[in-house]
């Protein structure tokens, strides 16, 4: 049994929510396990797991810039402190295990539970490793990774174990009819939606403000989250279409996702697993500025299990209308990614990695 752990997780929702997943898990386990989250100052973290009831420390941190840049030497005195807060806290808190779901609040807490000996477990949804998960991985006891395809961008494989990635729990299928009225939709006609993550993405919005009359003129529903600085824009351009329905922000995603046929969206991790959860097929449009590219990087990895399919940033706009008529009226094809999405997904993996862990701490304790 676990009876003290800590979490490392903050800076975007695809890392922290996983990690929240795994802390139910564990609580269901041990009602009185006593868990300590340790997040970024600043970040969203701060409002997202106190939310959740866990606790949550954190310490002034942030990222390299990946160029020569001054704010690099800044970034290295904050790390430098960063470590020293972490062993503190370690310290004070005497916790049994210590997991990090990557990202750059990571990289000193692993680090300081690596340097006191405790076990630590650091885990990447991406296929492409960030630079923490490269930094910490090769002392840790256990690296998670989403895709075996990752093993071969680090230096060491055997403490490695392909899972699934966790997706938040409060994500559930609803009937489609009842999915499709809460829109305002038709549920015997075709349904897309589209999402740039919870700001939005101009490119995606500007593409589709090009098309949609084509492709709404073809049959097809389109529900849109917009972001809130495009909404105005937006809604403006669509406001008389019946077929089109806009929002800024879409609080019940799971809504959404079980009323449509096909989703276009960025290809983040925690997105990604949403839609294999779901068994929908996708177009991705990765992020382009996303760090290491691992947006593309995610989204070729599923495209090339003929789970999805992909458009680059620079060619939405001569792509997207095309691609989404040809896939959206092709039952045969959307059945066939949906069944391969499907395959990526594992309801259960905040439980097994949570007994996991337990099996960790039960073992390093003996």
């Amino acid at each position: 049994m676990i009876n003290r752990i800590i979490f490392a997780a903050g800076g975007t929702g695809g890392h922290i929510y996983p990690a929240i997943a795994i802390a139910d898990e564990l609580v269901k386990l041990n009602s009185k396990i006593e868990i300590k989250f340790i997040g970024a100052k600043g970040r969203i973290e701060e409002k997202i797991i106190p939310a959740n009831g866990y606790k949550l420390e954190t310490i002034e941190i942030t990222g390299f810039k990946r160029s020569l840049n001054l704010k690099n030497i800044s970034a290295a005195f904050k790390i430098f402190k960063a470590l020293k807060d972490s062993k503190k806290i370690l310290k004070d808190f005497a916790p049994e295990l210590v997991y990090g779901t990557g990202g750059f609040v990571s990289g000193p807490v692993l680090k300081a539970a690596q340097s006191f000996g405790l076990p630590n477990v650091i885990e990447e949804g991406n296929f492409y490793p960030g630079v923490t998960v490269k930094l910490v991985s090769p002392k840790a006891d256990k690296v998670i990774l989403n895709f075996e395809g990752t093993k071969k961008f680090l230096k060491r494989t055997d403490n490695t174990v392909v899972m699934s990635y966790p997706v938040r729990e409060n994500m559930k299928q609803h009937n489609r009819a009842e999915a499709a009225k809460y829109f305002g939709l038709d549920e015997n006609k075709k349904i897309l939606f589209v999402f740039g993550g919870s700001q939005g993405a101009r490119s995606i919005n500007s593409a589709l403000l090009k098309c949609f009359k084509n492709i709404t003129g073809s049959g097809t529903q389109i529900i849109w989250q917009t972001g809130v600085s495009d909404f105005e824009m937006v809604n403006s351009a669509v406001s008389s279409n019946s077929s089109v329905k806009a929002l800024k922000y879409i609080d019940k995603i799971d809504y959404a996702y079980s009323c449509c046929d096909l989703v276009v969206c960025r290809s983040g991790i925690s997105t990604i697993m949403e839609l294999a959860g779901f068994g929908l097929p996708a177009i991705f449009v990765p992020y382009p500025q996303a760090s290491e590219n691992h947006q593309e990087k995610n989204a070729r990895a599923v495209t090339e299990k003929n789970a999805a399919e992909i458009i680059l940033d620079k060619d939405l706009n001569q792509k997207l209308e095309t691609t989404v008529l040809n896939l959206i009226n092709d039952d045969n094809r959307l059945n066939y990614m949906r069944n391969n999405i499907s395959k990526m997904a594992d309801k259960k993996a905040a439980s097994k990695i949570a007994a996991m862990l337990v099996e960790m701490v039960t073992k390093s304790s003996n």
